[in-house]
């Protein structure tokens, strides 16, 4: 006669041998994602930090044709570039220009629109 778990294993199959190698696959994939999402933390604080920073401190519409936007701008690395935009009513774009500006300061941009503009506004900065 034989045994229960002969019985077992002839029914189920028998359990493999090679539980130790299945575990050090799951122990090294872990390892691999947790280095993977430090590495990509570090990388985010390391670019978060020469990012070029702008605020609207306020904007004037002078008629159908023109709009003024004043503007700080903090930028760690040197002169920076930026999209100043003036939206319409629908949130449409009726004005774009895109001037240089010093590492830091406060600004004004006068922009040409193709319609009466209701806001002026930075749409991003960034290192020239």
């Amino acid at each position: 006669m034989t045994s229960e778990s002969e019985l077992l294993a002839a029914r189920y199959g028998k359990t493999p041998s090679g539980g130790k190698a299945s575990r050090n696959r799951i122990i090294a994939l872990a390892v691999t994602l947790i280095t993977l999402f430090l590495a990509w933390a570090i990388w985010v604080t390391i670019d978060g930090s020469t990012a070029v920073k702008s605020q609207v401190i306020g904007y004037e519409v002078i008629d159908a044709g023109q709009t003024s936007v004043r503007y700080s701008v903090e930028s760690p690395s040197g002169p920076a570039k930026c999209a100043i935009q003036v939206l319409n009513q629908g949130y449409a774009v009726v004005g774009y220009k895109e001037v240089e500006v010093a590492a830091s300061g406060e600004f004004e941009t006068f922009v040409n629109t193709t319609e009466l503009g209701v806001t002026g506004l930075v749409d991003k900065c960034w290192l020239k």
